[in-house]
């Protein structure tokens, strides 16, 4: 007997735990690296500055441990995000059976609420958007990136149904 989507059998807790876990790492290392490359700088240098939205511009005379709260802090931030992703296609299998059109949905999404709650909210205290170059190589760095590596994760680990 072969499966249909509304015989599909529920994913097991594993193959969620897993998705959630490669797509979010995968995602910020993806961005980690992009970020590096958008903005010339070093790993230090971009873990410095989302360590920035902790701790603002102190972030400059802290020891080098500040790298190691930034660099988790990202990480924590894309596996939060591929939570939400993976769980929600839980609920709406079209998120896994569209994956190259929801994934960098979700990206535009993960830049909106990056870009204009969490870096406002944060240490920052600004909206600080890139202009020209930089925006496309972000947003798009955002849409194919990070969404989409999430959305794609999710439906090979969790099933298209």
């Amino acid at each position: 007997m072969t499966s249909t989507p509304e015989t599909a059998p529920a994913p097991s807790p594993g193959s969620v735990v897993a998705a959630i876990l490669a797509g979010g790492f995968m995602a910020a290392t993806f961005d980690f690296f992009a970020a590096m490359l958008i903005y010339g700088g070093t790993a230090s240098g971009v873990a410095h500055a989302i360590a920035r939205g902790w701790f603002g511009m102190a972030v400059k005379t802290m020891p080098p441990i500040v790298d190691v709260i930034g660099i988790a802090s990202h990480y924590g931030i894309l596996l939060i995000a591929a939570s939400i992703f993976v769980l929600a296609s839980l609920r709406f299998p079209v998120l896994r059976q569209r994956a190259w059109i929801t994934g960098p949905l979700f990206g535009v999404c993960i830049y909106i609420v990056m870009h204009f709650v969490i870096v406002p909210l944060s240490a920052v205290h600004a909206i600080n958007n890139p202009k020209g170059i930089q925006f496309v190589e972000e947003f798009g760095g955002h849409m194919f990136v990070i969404g989409l590596p999430i959305a794609l994760w999710a439906k090979a680990l969790v099933g298209k149904f």
